[in-house]
């Protein structure tokens, strides 16, 4: 029997083995707060989420103040808690958010061969929650999220220290997967890693990855040596 190209495969989390329904758990949030969720409203957070979460991938802010600042403007109108607001859009989150198409059938095929993590630049509560959500806990060992370590992709420190959680396996039999060239690319590669950009939009541009997929079903066969 062949043997697999890799021994682990990191897999990145939002958009990469799940979707983050954004405008639909929004549109819930600020409704069920008597905001209207109209298209300028939408506009506004998509624009200020956007700012804030350059500065925490920067390391410029917390996971705190992310989650405060982003909802402020829409809690004053409305005299509410703006980190409840928060909380009410991450359980939407977990409640609508659903597995990206081949990612299940991928991941039965790869769990019994290779053994799998997950590296995260997110918080907690949804990455846990969806994870929990699906039955998938128990897939991923280790399951390393920014917002509990302070560290996030494309830090070495955040690639470091899982690899030591994995037991410092040699780097290159490790493929990192993900839907982000700097932060998931670069950065694994950086640290001696194998990588494969999943990209289903057939984005332009070379990322530096040893693979590139435009579908999650491509990565059986890269994984396992097909």
């Amino acid at each position: 029997m062949k043997q697999p190209s890799y021994d682990w495969v990191l897999f990145d989390l939002d958009e990469t083995l799940l979707d983050f329904p954004v405008a639909e758990a929004l549109a819930r949030t600020l409704t069920i707060y008597g905001v209207e969720a109209d298209d300028a409203a939408m506009a506004q957070y998509h624009t200020i989420n956007h700012g804030l979460w350059q500065q925490y991938n920067d390391g410029e802010i917390d996971a705190a103040a992310l989650q405060q600042t982003r909802f402020a403007l829409f809690a004053q109108q409305v005299d509410a808690d703006p980190m409840a607001m928060n909380n009410t859009f991450l359980a939407q989150i977990v409640a609508l958010s659903m597995p990206l198409e081949g990612v299940l059938d991928t991941l039965q095929q790869l769990r019994s061969k290779v053994r799998m993590g997950i590296i995260t630049n997110g918080f907690s509560v949804p990455q846990r929650g969806r994870l929990g959500k699906l039955g998938w806990s128990e897939w991923f060992e280790p399951l390393v999220i920014s917002d509990e370590i302070r560290v996030t992709k494309p830090d070495p420190a955040i690639f470091q220290h899982t690899l030591s959680l994995m037991g410092q396996p040699d780097p290159a039999r490790v493929l990192m997967v993900g839907d982000n060239p700097k932060t998931d690319i670069a950065g694994a590669a950086a640290q001696g890693l194998a990588t494969c950009w999943y990209n289903p939009e057939r984005q332009a541009g070379d990322s530096g990855a040893t693979h590139e997929i435009h579908h999650f079903s491509h990565l059986a066969g890269i994984v396992l040596g097909h």
